[in-house]
C-alpha cells in the first residue's frame, strides 16, 4: 500500500502549510489516506494553466508538471537555489489554481511518488511523455519544472525529437546543459547580493532571462516595470509561456496577476524602497555591465 510506504519513509513531522492552515505532512497523509494510497492519476497536465495555454497561438501544446516545490514536503529541497534567491515565499504554489486544496494535494502526491517511488515515477513520466507526443506530435513542448528546479538531463536526452523548456534559478545547471532540445530561461531576482551577482553574470553570458514583478498594472499598483536592465531592453513574457521561441539573449518581464491588491502593495513598497535606497542603488550601479 502506498499510504503505508509513505508513512514509513516520508518525513511525517515535516511542517507544511496545507488547505489554509499549518499542519504536518503526516497529518495530511492521515486526513487523506485513500487519496495517497493511489499513484498520481497524472504527472503532466496538458495546457493546464491559463499562461501555458497561451502557447496555442503559436501552435504549441504544453505538457507541464507541478511538484511540491522547495522544502514544501521534504527537508531536501527540490529547488536548490530557492533560499539564496529568496523565492520560496513567492513561489507559484499558492497562486491561482495551485493554491486550491485539490491542487496542493495533487502536487504533494506527485512529489511523494517522485521521492519514494522513483522508479515507478520515471516509468509513468516516460509513458505520459510518449502518449502526449503520439497525440500532439511536433506541436508538443514539455515543461517538467512548473514549480520545481530538478535536473532532468538524463531523461531529456532520450527524447531529442521533443522540445523541453524550463525556467531555472540554477545558472550553473543552465550553463552545463548539453541537450539542444532543452531550452532554459534564467529566473532572475534582486533579492540579495548573491542573486544580483547571478543576474549580472547571466546578462554577461547573454542568457535568456525572466524577471517577475508582482503587479497587475492597475491604478492601485505603484510599481512600474523598468524598460531596461543593465542597458538591455525588457520585453513582455506575459504573452506566451513558450520561452524557447524567444530570441537568444532576450530579457523579459512577467507580471504576477493572481495576488491580492494588499499583497501587491506590500511587495511594491518593498521593491520601490529597494530602488530608492542609496545603498542599494550603489550596489546595483556597482554591478552595471560596462
Amino acid at each position: 500500500m502506498l499510504y503505508e510506504h509513505y508513512k514509513k519513509h516520508a518525513e511525517l513531522n515535516h511542517s507544511i502549510y496545507f488547505d489554509g492552515k499549518n499542519t504536518t505532512l503526516g497529518q495530511v497523509l492521515d486526513d487523506h489516506k485513500d487519496y495517497f494510497n493511489k499513484p498520481p492519476s497524472y504527472l503532466l497536465g496538458i495546457d493546464s494553466s491559463y499562461k501555458v495555454a497561451k502557447g496555442k497561438k503559436l501552435k504549441v501544446v504544453t505538457a507541464i508538471q507541478y511538484l511540491a516545490p522547495d522544502k514544501m514536503v521534504t527537508s531536501n529541497t527540490l529547488c536548490p537555489n530557492a533560499e539564496r534567491n529568496g523565492c520560496s515565499d513567492a513561489c507559484l504554489k499558492d497562486s491561482g489554481r495551485l493554491g486550491m486544496m485539490n491542487s496542493q494535494r495533487a502536487m504533494i502526491n506527485r512529489t511523494l511518488f517522485y521521492l519514494y517511488m522513483n522508479d515507478n515515477y520515471y516509468r509513468q513520466l516516460r509513458y505520459e511523455i510518449d502518449k502526449a507526443y503520439m497525440t500532439y506530435g511536433n506541436d508538443l513542448a514539455v515543461r517538467l519544472n512548473g514549480t520545481s528546479d530538478i535536473n532532468y538531463k538524463d531523461l531529456v536526452k532520450d527524447y531529442p525529437h521533443i522540445q523541453f523548456y524550463d525556467y531555472t534559478k540554477n545558472r550553473n545547471m543552465m550553463m552545463k546543459n548539453k541537450n539542444k532540445n532543452h531550452h532554459y530561461t534564467f529566473s532572475g531576482s534582486m533579492f540579495s547580493d548573491y542573486s544580483i551577482k547571478e543576474l549580472k553574470q547571466a546578462v554577461k553570458d547573454k542568457l535568456n532571462i525572466a524577471l517577475a514583478f508582482n503587479t497587475a498594472n492597475s491604478k492601485q499598483d505603484t510599481l512600474k516595470i523598468p524598460h531596461k536592465l543593465f542597458g538591455v531592453e525588457l520585453v513582455s513574457f506575459d504573452e506566451t509561456d513558450a520561452r524557447f521561441k524567444d530570441d537568444q539573449g532576450s530579457i523579459g518581464y512577467l507580471s504576477r496577476k493572481g495576488s491580492s491588491i494588499k499583497v501587491r502593495k506590500q511587495d511594491d513598497q518593498e521593491i520601490n524602497n529597494f530602488f530608492i535606497t542609496s545603498s542599494n542603488l550603489d550596489r546595483i550601479q556597482a554591478l552595471e555591465i560596462n
